[in-house]
């Protein structure tokens, strides 16, 4: 596989380079993925590499190799499910590793995904030359899928023949069942420890056959996840629990302000405490390396950071408001100078809905909030800086970028960089950021040698987080003469989220080309029969800092479009159900699925007074999702009180993980839909600690419910597909229960 410089590689991602050669490449590269032949990863004593993706030790145990980063997705099962079924072997001596960085675990899918549909192929193409980690956009499985059962099938077919010759046997003749290789006519068996010393130096086959569906006996079903026991006896090693002798901690304080420069520390007493051994600064930050986090903590509370800027004193949340809508109006002025762009279209939208009459067309506007990811593990990074050497232990979304960073900012080969990546507490795309890691580095210099653990507070964590963007959104539909939808145009405005990511990890990779389609997931391609449609975007430039959150666009897209599909139904006087089935009279895989959802819910039956049901559609990362929201009004309290879920990911490989993330992610978006939000006054956010951006607790969870439907169609993502139609539903539930329509995040009822 061809090596890319950092310079390179920025170059690619920046100006998203494509081409038939790219296409040649990436089936060429593709291949040595699969087979690993590129490369082995690092063994202990006894342990047999295969491939790139699996070990095996003498007692048989299967050492799989997983790239991504477990955030609590389930990525290490799921992943190891994939080469324990095409390996045969006995899922009790299975267990994950967290892969070293490497081009070989490169992916694919998701730079696919982010991409306009004319691009996605290039862009899937970009994956094996660009060789980068990266662990989001729900394609974990789907980037893992087919290199990772290659791997295992080829491993298989080395074990085999190693058999076959100890034995004189065809290898036609000899089978493996949970790791054991038997030959029926003999009787003759051994386990694949036995074998692996001598199967490993074998030649990889050139092909493979890999199991059909019918044929498995590990995926589709559910066994006990691999990180559990280690997680429920507090075993498992978070980034926070990384513990190295000698050790230095540190902790930081940035300026008030969500953007500006830092123009003068102030200490209480005009120097700083004796507890600080080093300090460390940064454009916007300051950070006190102490013996422990509290001496550095209570340190920094004797700084005042004076700093700021036109941009970060300006804004407040009711300026933004009144800007997007001068956005939506049609206006290039003003400060935020959108970028606009139609992301999808056909037919005439505009022309339609002009030529109806008042009474045939509706309108609506739509907003949601800046949103904090309040991840469970507080931002947090270790390093050491010792002998020409880095070594970085920390919760990230992209090792590689990680070591880039490192290798980089402290000025040695990316090979003098070793990534250790633990489980992350939470990331929901909080850990593809570097701000973290930046400032450790930076007082890993000053250090001598010491490794030193830089932790965010949790009022660092949550004031200056790059936020989920608020986004305005106005729909505007057309009915014809016999009640039917005839046309659909949305307006979006708001940040780039892709866009801003990369300009904190490098300026130089932040352009507009290929366009973000994050802006429009959800809005963009919709599955409803419409004869004239159109979705534009306005791309504007905030002083806020954004990033990618759970289930970036589809987030609030989806919020826009179904309470949408709702408001248009009521006009009509339609059921919300039926007419949902009305519009996907040509997508029987989508119907399949509302109507999952609304017999596992009761869709006709009786609610007590007070009630009321709503329902929502979302096609996101290659999956279907209709979620049924049962919401009990309270005087002005909303209590959920069910979700029914009906999910069709392709194939369920690990249905109970399945059910847990769809639950999982509904939390996730029921906390953005009722509970919190983040504002701005002054430039200065609002919201500091739990208090004032509370999160749903275990007494307002409802219960829940999910189908899962069978397609059998190509797999699609699962950990973010549960989050886009859970406020859509719930906000449709409330209008259900009280005639009230909410059309901003989070709900209130007044």
């Amino acid at each position: 596989m061809a090596k890319f410089s950092k310079t390179k590689r920025a170059l690619l991602i920046g100006t998203g380079v494509i081409g038939g050669a790219l296409v040649l490449g990436t089936t060429l590269a593709w291949s040595r993925v699969a087979s690993g032949k590129n490369f082995k990863p690092p063994v202990k004593a006894g342990e047999t590499a295969f491939n790139a993706w699996l070990k095996i030790l003498p007692d048989s145990t299967v050492v799989v190799q997983v790239p991504r980063q477990d955030m609590g997705q389930g990525i290490y099962t799921t992943l190891a499910m994939l080469v324990a079924e095409e390996l045969d072997a006995d899922w009790s001596k299975v267990r994950a590793e967290q892969s070293v960085v490497n081009p070989v675990y490169g992916v694919s899918v998701l730079l696919g995904d982010g991409a306009p549909p004319a691009l996605r192929p290039a862009m899937m193409a970009l994956g094996p030359v660009l060789g980068l980690q990266l662990t989001g956009g729900s394609a974990s499985v789907r980037d893992g899928w087919m290199p990772m059962r290659t791997a295992a099938a080829s491993a298989r077919a080395m074990l085999l023949s190693a058999a076959g010759a100890k034995w004189n046997v065809p290898v036609t003749e000899l089978t493996i069942e949970k790791s054991i290789v038997k030959h029926a006519a003999t009787g003759k068996s051994a386990a694949i420890g036995e074998l692996a010393q001598v199967a490993g130096g074998l030649t990889p086959p050139s092909t493979v056959n890999l199991k059909a569906p019918k044929d498995w006996k590990i995926l589709g079903t559910s066994p006990a996840r691999l990180d559990v026991v280690e997680k429920t006896l507090g075993k498992a090693q978070f980034g926070i629990d990384v513990r190295l002798d000698g050790m230095l901690y540190a902790t930081v304080k940035h300026i008030p302000y969500v953007s500006g420069h830092l123009q003068e520390v102030r200490w209480k007493n005009g120097a700083p405490p004796k507890d600080v051994l080093h300090l460390a600064r940064g454009d916007n930050w300051i950070a006190v390396v102490s013996t422990s986090y509290w001496s550095a903590k209570k340190a920094l509370e004797e700084a005042e950071l004076v700093g700021g800027g036109d941009t970060g004193t300006v804004l407040s949340s009711e300026q933004l408001a009144a800007q997007y809508n001068e956005v939506l109006d049609g206006k290039n002025d003003g400060v935020l100078k959108p970028l606009r762009r139609t992301f999808g279209e056909h037919g005439n939208a505009e022309k339609a809905i002009a030529s109806v009459a008042k009474t045939q067309r509706i309108d609506a506007a739509y907003s949601v909030p800046f949103q904090a990811h309040a991840s469970m593990e507080p931002m947090n990074c270790t390093v050491q800086i010792k002998d020409g050497k880095v070594d970085v232990w920390v919760g990230n979304q992209s090792p590689t970028v990680v070591q880039w960073l490192a290798a980089g900012n402290v000025g040695v080969p990316s090979e003098n960089v070793t990534v250790h990546t633990p489980y992350l507490g939470g990331a929901f795309g909080r850990r593809i950021d570097l701000e973290v890691i930046r400032q450790a580095l930076a007082c890993a210099k000053l250090t001598d040698g010491k490794p030193v653990q830089l932790i965010w507070s949790r009022e660092e964590d949550i004031t200056h987080d790059a936020f989920r963007p608020a986004v305005s959104a106005r729909m505007s539909a057309a009915f014809d003469d016999k009640g039917g939808l005839l046309a659909w145009h949305h307006r979006i405005v708001g940040p780039s989220v892709t866009k801003n990511v990369m300009a904190r990890m490098n300026p130089l990779v932040a352009g507009d080309f290929p366009p973000d389609f994050a802006n429009a997931d959800g809005a963009a391609e919709l599955p409803y029969a419409l004869a004239h449609f159109k979705c534009d975007h306005a791309q504007v430039e905030l002083p806020v800092p954004v990033g990618f959150w759970r289930s970036v666009g589809n987030s609030y897209n989806g919020f826009f479009v179904e309470t949408f599909v709702d408001e248009i139904a009521f006009a009509l006087k339609k059921d919300p159900y039926l007419f949902r089935l009305e519009l996907l009279k040509d997508q029987p895989r989508y119907a399949k699925v509302v109507d999952a959802a609304a017999s596992a819910a009761q869709w006709s039956s009786a609610l007590p007074k007070g009630w009321g049901r709503g329902i929502a559609l979302v096609y996101s990362f290659k999956s279907i999702v209709c979620q049924v929201v049962d919401v009990e009004i309270v005087g002005k309290d909303i209590k959920v009180r069910r979700v029914v879920s009906a999910v069709d990911c392709g194939t369920a490989l690990h249905p109970d993980n399945v059910k847990a993330q769809i639950s999982g992610a509904a939390i996730y978006g029921l906390t953005a839909a009722l509970k919190s939000q983040i504002t701005l006054k002054d430039g200065q956010v609002q919201q500091r600690n739990f208090d004032t951006f509370p999160l749903l607790n275990m007494a307002e969870c409802p219960q829940f419910e999910t189908v899962i439907v069978h397609s059998g169609a190509p797999l699609g993502g699962i950990g973010e597909v549960g989050v886009p139609p859970i406020a859509p539903a719930l906000g449709n539930a409330i209008f259900a229960a009280t005639g009230k329509r909410l059309r901003g995040l989070p709900f209130v009822l007044g």
